[in-house]
């Protein structure tokens, strides 16, 4: 009995306890979070009809507060990461499909998708770094009347050419021998002409406007709105070429006086002399070309081109070129090298490591080229009759950064075709090569797979232009625009503009002296091209090869006045696409099955996106 008294003791206390720890609730840090399932998801479906609609920032806040209600939420993390890359931010969109393959290691979608991020985050920050775009040159000769829009009976009439430049759609030829200058502005089909003595180079300023040099060192300015020229002064040397570095600021080379001298425009005080090193001959300076804050210099005398940083006077480098004549840059950062035979020289730059990647002919049968101008991604080169030009564009070689994006889904329920109608929009910086080629459309829904079309859309495309500042005041038409001091100031007001307009963006102005990070411009060019939004660049100072890579992949570029002549987007950039269902097929749960993947190819440019796609909350 004495044995058993304690056992029986020992198991009512251990009964007592159990029964006290059964009524005790547990403490609060212990205890994990109910879910409010109908009140998740109903925000998750808010989430997903503002994605559809483009409302990028309130379907991630959406998103969040679903997530904050049930944190078992795991479809959470793959509408986010599609939510993030429209909105640029490639890293944290990668991240969170991560997160969500840890818990469905099975789906199907989602490893293609966080490939496609990490392939097009590499792309990106190496374009936007200014290394050398993989690509090929076609070249072809064209006929002078298509090229500049003049009538059958019509001729350029140049009796001895000069230097030619361009700004949008718009051409800017200085006949010197015809004592003229031919100019047609961005958006405007005529060319016209006005009268110059001698004139040498055309210097468009990004608007309906442009600067005159002639021969004897006179400079002439054709403002907005009107037709004749206005004598601003006269700079000190014989002109043989020059370009615009600046808003405020003029490069002028003199082969006569074999130097290169800077200005101030319109005033035209003289600003200073940049210097080159000594060769085995005399400085021969017969042509100049500038590529944001770099400057491409042809020495004649002693067969190279000298590529010269404007914000480090010790930063340059060269390339052989014998007999250099003429230069141009493409908007893609190669520089394009008109030689004294006629042939031209295509050299692919690497601005981050300061050098030529290679050099190639990429044009040798030009007799009498004389001056070279580019056309957004194409460069011409035109003899000096006028008579004779020959067009140059790059066809990309292997991954080509391009975007495709899907928004405003729809069901067309005709009799026995039932299909998914969508619009979108396409954006890169192969302008030319993709407006020659026929988009080819294929789709995955439901694991099946499924064909497509894409029909570009006829109608011109409308939208707002954003100017954004920064801290001194840039006068524009359309008001003193939005403050931004910096990319980080720039992406949160962009952000809101954005939301406020419904997505209604089309083109954004920024000053080359806003501050960017290497990531907020990473951000705001992928933002941009994921919404083909195109970047122009008003050079208050000049612009940072890494914005100036911006402005080009989507189909922007430098201007020298804030408001500028943006011009039409290209036929192929936006349009609808219609994926035709199975008489059988039905919608399921989200994500794997439902999500719609879409594959755009243009030529060898491929483009993909996807989507979620329930027909009942269509």
């Amino acid at each position: 009995m004495g044995i058993q008294r304690p056992a029986t003791t020992w198991i009512s206390a251990l009964l007592t306890l159990l029964l006290i720890l059964a009524c005790t609730p547990p403490a609060s840090a212990d205890t994990l979070p109910s879910a409010d399932r109908e009140g998740a998801e109903r925000l998750f479906a808010a989430a997903y009809s503002q994605f559809l609609a483009r409302d990028y920032a309130q379907a991630l806040e959406n998103l969040d507060r679903a997530l904050s209600l049930n944190t078992y939420f795991v479809d959470y993390y793959l509408m986010r990461g599609l939510v993030l890359r429209r909105m640029g931010r490639i890293d944290e969109a990668a991240r969170s499909i991560r997160y969500y393959l840890e818990v469905r290691p099975r789906d199907s979608a989602a490893p293609r998708i966080l490939e496609r991020f990490w392939t097009e985050d590499l792309h990106l920050k190496e374009f936007i770094a200014g290394e050398a775009v993989q690509s090929r040159i076609s070249s072809s000769k064209k006929d002078v009347k298509k090229v500049f829009s003049l009538g059958t009976l019509n001729t350029l009439g140049i009796k001895g050419l000069g230097k030619t430049s361009s700004f949008g759609d718009g051409v800017f030829i200085a006949d010197t021998f015809g004592n003229r200058v031919l100019f047609r502005f961005p958006g405007e089909e005529a060319l016209q002409s006005t009268e110059a003595d001698a004139p040498v180079a055309a210097i468009p300023t990004g608007s309906k406007g442009l600067y005159i040099l002639t021969e004897q060192g006179t400079v002439l300015e054709v403002r907005e709105g009107e037709r004749a020229p206005i004598e601003l002064g006269r700079i000190p040397v014989m002109p043989s070429d020059g370009a615009l570095v600046s808003a405020g600021l003029m490069v002028v080379s003199s082969a006569a006086s074999r130097n290169l001298t800077l200005y101030s425009t319109p005033g035209l005080e003289y600003k200073g002399e940049i210097a080159f090193p000594e060769g085995e001959r005399l400085f021969e300076p017969v042509a100049v070309a500038v590529y944001g804050a770099w400057l491409a210099v042809a020495d004649r005398g002693n067969d190279r081109v000298f590529i010269q940083s404007l914000r480090d006077e010790n930063l340059r480098f060269s390339i052989d070129a014998p007999s250099p004549r003429d230069l141009a840059w493409s908007s893609l950062g190669d520089l394009f090298i008109l030689q004294e035979q006629g042939g031209v020289l295509r050299a692919r730059i690497s601005f981050s490591r300061r050098m030529a990647a290679d050099v190639e002919t990429v044009l040798s049968e030009s007799e009498q080229a004389w001056s070279l101008f580019s056309l957004k991604d194409r460069v011409y080169s035109i003899d000096i009759s006028g008579t004779h030009i020959w067009e140059m564009f790059p066809v990309p070689l292997g991954d080509a950064i391009a975007s495709l994006s899907i928004s405003n889904p729809s069901i067309s329920r005709e009799p026995d075709r039932e299909s998914f109608l969508m619009d979108a929009c396409v954006s890169g910086p192969f302008i030319t090569y993709m407006g020659m080629n026929r988009a080819v459309t294929s789709s995955v829904w439901n694991n099946r797979l499924l064909g497509g079309d894409y029909s570009a859309r006829t109608q011109p495309d409308q939208g707002f232009t954003l100017f954004f500042k920064p801290p001194q005041t840039i006068r524009t038409n359309t008001g003193e625009g939005i403050p931004a001091a910096s990319g980080k100031d720039l992406l949160i007001a962009l952000s809101q503009q954005w939301h406020s307009r419904r997505g209604d963006v089309a083109n954004v102005v920024v000053a080359a002296s806003t501050v960017f990070s290497q990531a907020d411009i990473i951000q705001f060019a992928s933002f941009c091209l994921q919404n083909r939004i195109r970047i122009f660049v008003f050079a208050d100072e000049p612009p940072s090869v890494e914005l100036i890579r911006g402005s080009a992949l989507t189909g922007g570029e430098v201007t020298f006045v804030p408001n500028g002549v943006w011009g039409p987007f290209p036929e192929y950039s936006s349009g609808k696409i219609r994926v035709v269902l199975p008489t059988d097929e039905s919608s399921s749960g989200f994500p794997s099955r439902s999500t719609l993947s879409v594959y755009l190819d243009i030529g060898t440019v491929s483009m993909r996106d996807w989507i979620p796609m329930w027909p009942d909350l269509l």
